[in-house]
């Protein structure tokens, strides 16, 4: 549709004035009479005002349509072109693709399209899914590909919000599973173009999170199972298989020992989509001088505490008699004076943990720490003076900052050294509940195989996700909600094509102009 940016602009087709008074004022000179008398003259000169007339109309009209066109312009002429209308659009999170719950889902979806809505996955430039290529996921959701997706905290509320701020001229459907472990973080203000309905998974989960040995013939099993309110751990001991074959655990599919050929037991699903590695009772010395009997004492006692709390307890033994390098260790805690001998040093390369503490009078000092959340801080007393060997990083520090137990690295080794000493001259380790718990976090092995997030079924209440949309519309909670606002017509500038008419029609006039007939002047009479 044809429009005018600036209408008042028309004003300048007063222009149109000029051309006219030209043609009218400016006629050719007549022809010359030969007359007998002057007194027939003022006669014919009044006939001549009383036939005023225009003359070469072509040439007027150019003129005129050049006045008219350059006057369009300055209006600022533009094609307009209404928006088309917004397509609502319906997201749907990849994991969700990937789910059994999918065909659960289609009839709302099937239902969106008929409105006008158009389906997209829930990633990054929101791609398409055409309606054949819809139908082949419901049919078959585990077929689908979710390797772009990412449960990372934070990300479906920000992918959420980045939805609503891409289609906000339209309303957006966001159709994610219900899971507490996507929605962890910081929730985002969404605007209110936005619905968003959470799919609850259809049944609990049940898997193996970590797996132990126990005695000669045991396995030790830690079976995780989770549903929509809450997810559980409970240790299970079974029987192992002598070098390979099958587990059988109540409420599990079907499970595998296996012993591969670096000697490495792992727990295996039968589908072949779990594998856990089963790790060995870890085995603890504590050896300690007679200076050091007490400190020995309390140490033991929190490694027993602590190693309750691991799926396989460790196997502690605590002597004055100096430990062999060649004896099979997994920690070893060195309370004497004697520095680290290059045997022990040998071993520390292939993977052991070493445990020392301050030696010689150190220094009074009076600072405190504690883990996040402890009620009560631990007092430091007293610390050693001896210089932090690099590269090392601090495990526990003080109020000041300083290390109370720092780390470093040998080999595949650790070392761990306690800058001051579990005994009541100098500190309040010995005492302190929080012993057996920060003991357990040096103990426990690595990251568990499978990752948590990845089981956990617990669902967010619907009630988080409503209030985030319902907050964002405005601060007050009786206010209104916005209407979405509808896209903005498109227009097509055509200032330029009526500079260029103006152009080719002053071209065609001045041509016209300059083969305009001349008439001979009048002779005298």
């Amino acid at each position: 549709m044809f429009t005018l940016l600036t209408p008042s602009a028309l004003l300048a087709l007063l222009g149109l004035l000029v051309p006219l008074a030209i043609h009218l004022w400016n006629r050719r000179p007549g022809r010359t009479v030969q007359v007998g008398s002057v007194r027939w003259l003022a006669a014919s000169a009044n006939r001549r005002l009383r036939s005023l007339k225009l003359e070469q109309l072509l040439l007027l009209l150019l003129r005129a349509a050049i006045v008219t066109v350059l006057a369009v312009a300055l209006a600022g002429p533009a094609w307009q072109r209404p928006a088309p209308p917004a397509r609502g659009q319906v997201l749907v999170s990849p994991e969700l693709l990937t789910s059994a719950t999918l065909p659960s889902v289609r009839p709302l979806v099937d239902s969106l399209r008929r409105r006008g809505y158009e389906v997209s996955r829930l990633e990054k430039r929101f791609p398409l899914i055409s309606a054949e290529e819809w139908t082949a996921i419901v049919a078959n959701p585990t077929a689908s590909d979710s390797a772009g997706y990412t449960t990372e905290p934070d990300f479906l509320w920000a992918r959420a919000a980045q939805a609503a701020q891409r289609f906000a001229d339209r309303p957006v459907h966001l159709l994610t599973p219900a899971k507490l472990a996507d929605l962890q973080g910081t929730r985002s203000n969404l605007p209110p173009n936005l619905t968003w309905q959470l799919i609850p998974s259809p049944d609990s989960g049940a898997w193996v999170q970590a797996a132990g040995l126990s005695g000669a013939d045991k396995l030790r099993l830690l079976v995780g199972r989770s549903d929509e309110e809450k997810t559980t751990f409970q240790p299970i001991t079974v029987a192992r298989p002598d070098v390979a074959g099958a587990v059988s655990v109540p409420g599990l599919p079907p499970l595998r020992y296996e012993t591969s050929a670096t000697k490495q037991a792992v727990v295996r699903r039968a589908d072949d989509s779990m594998a856990v590695p089963v790790q060995a009772a870890m085995r603890l010395r504590v050896y300690y001088t007679a200076d050091q009997a007490e400190d020995a004492r309390y140490l033991a006692a929190a490694l027993r505490a602590a190693g309750s709390g691991l799926l396989v307890p460790p196997v502690i033994t605590v002597s004055a008699s100096e430990p062999s390098p060649s004896d099979s260790l997994t920690w070893v805690f060195w309370l004497s004076k004697a520095p680290i001998s290059t045997a022990w040093k040998r071993r520390l390369d292939k993977g052991l943990s070493w445990w020392q503490q301050a030696s010689g009078p150190g220094t009074a000092v009076t600072s405190s720490f504690g883990p996040a959340g402890a009620e009560v801080l631990i007092p430091v007393l007293r610390r050693d003076t001896a210089a932090i060997l690099p590269p090392s990083t601090a495990v526990w520090t003080d109020g000041s900052g300083q290390a109370v137990m720092s780390r470093r690295t040998e080999g595949r080794g650790q070392v761990y050294t306690l800058h001051t000493r579990l005994n009541p001259a100098w500190s309040g380790l010995p005492d302190s509940p929080e012993l057996p718990a920060l003991l357990l976090e040096l103990l426990q092995p690595s990251a568990p195989t499978l990752d948590l997030a990845r089981n956990d079924q617990r669902v967010i209440a619907p009630s988080q996700v409503q209030a985030a949309i319902q907050r964002s519309s405005d601060s007050s909670e009786n206010a209104p909600r916005k209407a979405v606002r509808p896209a903005p017509d498109t227009f097509t500038d055509l200032r330029a094509w009526a500079v260029l008419a103006a152009a080719l029609l002053f071209g065609l006039e001045r041509l016209l102009a300059r083969r305009r007939p001349i008439s001979s002047p009048v002779s005298p009479a």
